[in-house]
């Protein structure tokens, strides 16, 4: 008890008031860079996507490619973060993202839908090549008692620089195109590449590289179907929040927004609506800090409570500023979800 309350003062302590490691600052402002470009256009993708199909039915198919792409290589990228360090990773998903944003730019140039299926299939493999490495590299370097401030850390500042984008393209959406804002992601992520060519590598332990030394990429797939029978009830309680926090983000980052749009509301007024939805982040480092010495399952249990309310009163109260309420609300709720998740899996299992 008395080991555990100094450990519990001492990360405070460090957390709040000595430095993070270079690496974890550096991949951090990399991070901010690169939603920096996103920022001017991200909240209209769902309006860009819908101006291609014109259904919610086949809106949400093309939105669901990047889902797709993303569950089928996880397995994947996932004995390769085993294996190498994470560092390489992120430099490669950085280097190639700007294909993103010229795929995005090229879809609206000429009109062809085929191109957003490539941008949504290179973001959905991109960002999880990206997200796995930093949070690998993360748990590698961070100490595990202060890891949750950790993640809230990068969250915050990656959305900070986000929100000044969204603003500045609220500004210039009625004399810019779309797809001329999207294409800004490519040198903003070519920036990003650059500063996180300069954060220390981190080392793959040898346990790991013996314990991932067998299967192949390919054999990745089966693996990861054993590992699922061989579950306990955390990590299916774990799997149901990833399954809710996914939810709770289509839900305000693509079929509010269009919602809004469909009711009336401007482009300026939608890109409102993720702004909203995004202030919570402002303050993930603080709720990084509470998930870390808190019971994070009854965080978690009324945050799920909080979403069912919160959706409810979206059906009965339909209006703009409701909608700009619940965006916030739900931010929140994401938010606390992403960094106790986050501390839950690197304390759940092995490396």
């Amino acid at each position: 008890m008395f080991y555990h309350r100094r450990r519990k003062i001492y990360v405070q302590k460090h957390v709040s008031e000595g430095p993070l490691p270079p690496g974890v600052r550096l991949f951090a402002w990399a991070r901010a860079i690169r939603w920096f470009g996103w920022g001017f256009g991200e909240s209209l993708i769902p309006i860009f996507i819908f101006a291609f199909s014109g259904t919610f039915a086949e809106a949400g198919l093309f939105r669901s490619t990047l889902d797709i792409v993303s569950l089928v290589s996880l397995p994947l990228i996932g004995v390769w973060a085993d294996k190498v360090p994470a560092k390489r990773l992120i430099l490669l998903s950085l280097f190639l993202y700007p294909l993103v944003g010229v795929s995005y730019f090229l879809a609206g140039l000429f009109g062809l839908a085929v191109f957003i299926v490539i941008a949504r299939g290179l973001n959905g493999f991109l960002w999880e090549t990206e997200n796995i490495g930093i949070d690998t590299y993360y748990r590698r370097v961070m100490d595990h008692g202060a890891i949750a401030a950790s993640f809230g850390y990068i969250e915050k500042w990656s959305h900070v620089t986000w929100i000044v984008s969204a603003l500045i393209g609220a500004l210039l959406i009625p004399f810019v195109p779309l797809h001329y804002l999207l294409l800004l992601i490519a040198p903003t992520a070519l920036v990003a590449y650059l500063i996180a060519r300069r954060a220390p590598a981190d080392s793959v332990s040898q346990e790991a590289t013996e314990r991932e030394a067998g299967p192949s990429f390919f054999g990745s797939y089966g693996r990861t179907m054993k590992q699922w029978r061989a579950w306990d009830n955390r990590a299916w309680l774990l799997s149901a929040l990833v399954f809710f926090s996914g939810i709770i983000s289509a839900l305000m980052w693509f079929f509010i927004p269009l919602d809004a749009y469909l009711a009336g509301a401007n482009l300026p007024m939608v890109i409102l609506l993720s702004v909203f939805g995004s202030l919570p982040s402002l303050f993930a480092y603080k709720l990084g800090q509470i998930a870390d010495f808190r019971n994070k399952y009854a965080l978690i249990a009324s945050g799920l409570a909080g979403v069912a309310i919160i959706t409810a009163l979206l059906a009965v109260f339909p209006q703009y500023i409701f909608m700009l309420v619940a965006s916030f609300m739900l931010g929140i709720i994401l938010e606390l979800f992403y960094v106790a998740q986050s501390s839950i899996i690197t304390t759940l299992g092995p490396a």
